[in-house]
C-alpha cells in the first residue's frame, strides 16, 4: 500500500489508555520528564524496542526508536535529545536506559 508521501496513520491500538497510571519508580519519573512523555508512551517505546531487538541485533543507530516516534507522531528531535541525555546512542542503549 502506498501512502503517496504521507505518513501512515499511527497504530492507535499500541497507544496506552489516556487514563495512564503514573510511573512506579523514581527512575521512571526521571525518564518521563527527560523524554517529555507519559509513562504509557515510555512503556510503548520500551515494548517496541524490546520486540525489534529480539528479532534482529542493534545496528548502532536509533532507527527503531525513530520509526516508533514517526508512527505515534511523537516529535523526533526532543525524543532523540532526551535519549541522548539518558546516555542512549542506539536502540539497545535506549532499551537499557528505559529498563533501569
Amino acid at each position: 500500500m502506498t501512502t503517496h508521501g504521507r505518513d501512515p496513520e499511527p497504530d492507535r491500538t499500541a497507544l496506552p489508555d489516556p487514563s495512564d497510571v503514573p510511573p512506579a519508580s523514581a527512575w521512571q519519573r526521571v525518564v518521563c520528564v527527560v523524554l517529555g512523555m507519559r509513562a504509557g508512551h515510555v512503556d510503548a517505546l520500551r515494548g517496541r524496542l524490546a520486540a525489534c531487538l529480539a528479532v534482529r541485533s542493534c545496528d548502532g543507530s536509533l532507527r527503531e526508536a525513530r520509526r516508533w516516534a514517526r508512527t505515534h507522531r511523537v516529535p523526533w528531535d526532543p525524543l532523540e535529545g532526551g535519549l541522548c541525555a539518558l546516555g542512549a546512542r542506539c536502540d539497545c542503549e535506549a532499551l537499557e536506559a528505559l529498563e533501569r
